[in-house]
């Protein structure tokens, strides 16, 4: 199943739905059964998450040309991303040495945008780069979770941009990860009764139509348990929780000399299985 949030023409509030071949079928005003309210915003899609076999078969109600994407986590949800998560050079540089447990930092709203929205390139800086990444949203709550246990706890997964301002990024990981809709998420959350294995998934991005980052989720240092794990013993773990899982080699960064995101470049970032997110750069 496929959940995602979206606008129609002349409303701005989002709505959730599922989306098929044909279209999309909304599921705002179901009877959630008691799932826990929370996830991408309402009460029917967290308990989809929790148990997809909860949400009744809907009918498509809207065309694929009648909406507009929005990001598919609710937008006060917390954003948990894992840095340095494969074996790479850039942007740290040299034979680096992998790290003794995942590099956690946080996105606060407003740095993400959905699909087919357009990635801003700040003022401030030339350095716009790209990293495609898994991403993980929690489906139940938990704390002090296993790693034998921790897949258990997953809702389901998307696509997401970690975009990086990298002149920034040596001030601090959070300014350079943190710029206004740098980066994105998108189009959908794929539940995660779809995924077997999540390590068997593959990363991918394409600039202008050609590939440049190229990764599967099993060369992360951090499995997705381990890194659900890790997290669960920092914070209690909540429904709607989206966790970045890192990015391989390939971004703009990498290059010699570097090839910086720039206006009117298209990108494509794709995980087989579960969706491409598609955004295009403009300038601030």
């Amino acid at each position: 199943m496929r959940l995602l949030r979206y606008r129609v023409a002349g409303d701005d509030s989002a709505h959730v739905g599922v989306a098929s071949d044909d279209g999309v079928a909304q599921i705002d005003g179901l009877d959630a059964g008691g799932g826990p309210i929370a996830t991408i915003g309402h009460a029917a899609a967290a308990a989809a998450l929790a148990d997809p076999a909860a949400l009744p078969a809907v009918p498509v109600s809207l065309a694929w040309d009648e909406v507009t994407f929005a990001v598919p986590a609710d937008p006060g949800a917390r954003m948990l991303c894992a840095g340095a998560n494969y074996h790479k050079k850039y942007p740290l540089g040299g034979n680096v040495q992998a790290p003794a447990q995942p590099v956690y930092f946080n996105k606060p709203p407003g740095t993400l945008v959905a699909h087919e929205e357009d990635l801003v390139r700040p003022s401030v800086s030339i350095q716009f780069d790209y990293e495609v990444e898994l991403a993980v949203m929690i489906g139940r709550a938990g704390r002090h979770i296993e790693v034998a246990d921790a897949l258990d706890y997953v809702g389901g997964y998307s696509v997401l941009n970690d975009g990086s301002v990298r002149d920034w990024q040596r001030h601090s990981v959070a300014a350079g990860k943190n710029f206004y809709r740098s980066g994105s998420m998108g189009p959908w959350i794929t539940t995660a009764d779809e995924i077997a294995d999540p390590a068997e998934l593959e990363v991918i991005c394409r600039v202008n139509g050609e590939e440049r980052q190229r990764a599967g989720a099993s060369e992360m240092i951090f499995s997705v348990a381990e890194i659900i794990s890790y997290l669960s013993r920092v914070m209690p773990l909540e429904p709607g929780d989206v966790i970045a899982t890192g990015s391989p080699e390939g971004t703009g960064g990498s290059h010699d000399p570097p090839r910086w995101l720039v206006a009117g470049d298209e990108i494509e970032f794709e995980v087989p299985g579960i969706g491409v997110l598609r955004n295009r750069v403009i300038d601030e």
